[in-house]
């Protein structure tokens, strides 16, 4: 799963990522809330531990928001 952070323009976005795995991943292009637990593939501060691992318990499908780049 990816989230695009933007501040101030598209120029200088950024992005966070997490890897979904469990029974009810997501599927692709689709707006999910998840709950689960993190696992770090890796020994955490090295490469290998990119990206994150999160186990979902429940994955549940949420509809787009009517403004997907609102602030937070």
């Amino acid at each position: 799963m990816t989230r695009l952070r933007v501040a101030c323009c598209a120029a200088d976005a950024t992005t966070s990522k997490v890897e979904i795995r469990g029974p009810d991943a997501p599927e692709t292009d689709t707006w999910v809330t998840v709950t689960g637990t993190w696992r770090p593939r890796g020994e955490l501060g090295y490469p290998s531990a990119w990206p994150p691992v999160l186990h979902a318990t429940t994955v549940v499908r949420i509809a787009e928001p009517s403004d997907p780049y609102e602030e937070r």
